[in-house]
């Protein structure tokens, strides 16, 4: 009787390579080493960046369609119509869902007391996000902590973000401009996909795709002068941030970690631990505190949930960066080694 001949090891493709390096980026579990290693797989060919831009452009379509209502409400008139159906092949993707969208609030909106025109409010408390649709049909994603308000004319669209972050899906009118005002400026769309973050004065633009214009009333141009208003155009993949004591600065970015919040992760590379500290505790009740400038200082490289403070703590540690010295109910105070 013959043996059975033993398979031949299939070669790994270049796209399931590329979905491997980043469920590992992802993860946050990424060493130094790795990241290395990740970064000279990239250059290598101009075929590996395409396939992970490609896997980047997917995960960022799912993570729209998760946060997306319909899509939700479909889910759970499915849970409603089928309570005890439960394939098993379905429940390692119905957990990793869940992850994703269970942390996300239900919205507080509502017409604003005093202002009349049908002007609504949304808002979202600590560690909550969620999405809405407008009547336009426009979407938008508020992140942790933020206030946004909405009016329409006849002319065009109209929104406030008072704080916070908010990630905004435009539906197409030509004839209605949608314009975001924040921080004294505006950013006026047609139908993009774009991100503001308002974090006191200080603005961030990020744009995904389409075209938006960002201006100023009242400061000196940076790309374009018209009287006294400040004005540029941006390009997908690009970032804007204007801060008072920094002017505008415009640069390219990674949308994919941008953006990443709205899919409830954030990715850090080489950052100083006191910013990754500062951004986690957006999302969390108890504070990370770091009182020694040395130890905010040092750089670390890694993915973390929004608001796993006990998850970067752990990381810190394990990478000898730091040490607690304190932990209450409200905050955990990290210190050197």
């Amino acid at each position: 009787m013959s043996r059975p001949s033993t398979p031949a090891p299939v070669a790994e493709t270049v796209e399931e390579t590329a979905a491997g390096w980043f469920a590992r980026r992802r993860s946050g579990q990424m060493t130094v080493a790795e990241l290395r290693d990740f970064e000279a797989w990239l250059d290598r060919d101009l075929e590996h960046r395409a396939a992970f831009e490609h896997v980047e452009d997917l995960w960022r379509a799912s993570a729209m369609m998760r946060a997306d209502p319909e899509v939700m409400a479909l889910r759970d008139a499915a849970k409603r119509a089928h309570p005890l159906i439960r394939p098993r092949r379905l429940v390692a993707a119905a957990a990793a869902v869940a992850a994703v969208v269970g942390g996300w609030a239900a919205i507080d909106a509502g017409l604003v007391p005093g202002l009349g025109g049908g002007e609504q409010a949304f808002a979202t408390g600590v560690g909550q996000t969620a999405t809405v649709t407008l009547r336009d049909g426009s979407k938008v994603t508020l992140d942790t902590d933020t206030r946004l308000r909405t009016r329409e004319s006849g002319r065009r669209r109209q929104v406030w973000l008072d704080h916070g972050q908010a990630f905004f899906r435009v539906a197409h009118d030509p004839s209605r401009p949608f314009v975001v005002a924040a921080g004294g400026k505006t950013v006026t769309a047609v139908g993009t996909a774009f991100d503001v973050r308002l974090d006191g004065r200080r603005l961030e633009v990020t744009l995904v795709q389409g075209k938006v214009r960002v201006e100023a009333p009242g400061e000196s141009g940076l790309v374009r002068n018209a009287g006294s208003v400040r004005s540029t155009d941006m390009t997908p993949g690009s970032q804007l941030v204007a801060a008072p004591d920094r002017g505008w600065k415009v640069a390219r970015v990674d949308t994919d970690k941008a953006v990443g919040w709205m899919a409830g992760q954030l990715t850090f590379v080489r950052r100083p631990i006191g910013e990754v500290a500062a951004e986690l505790n957006r999302y969390s009740e108890k504070k990370i505190v770091i009182r020694d400038p040395a130890v905010a200082a040092q750089p670390i490289t890694g993915g973390f949930a929004t608001g796993d403070v006990r998850g970067f703590v752990e990381a810190v540690q394990n990478y000898d960066l730091a040490q607690v010295a304190g932990d209450s109910d409200t905050e955990v105070e990290l210190a050197a080694r």
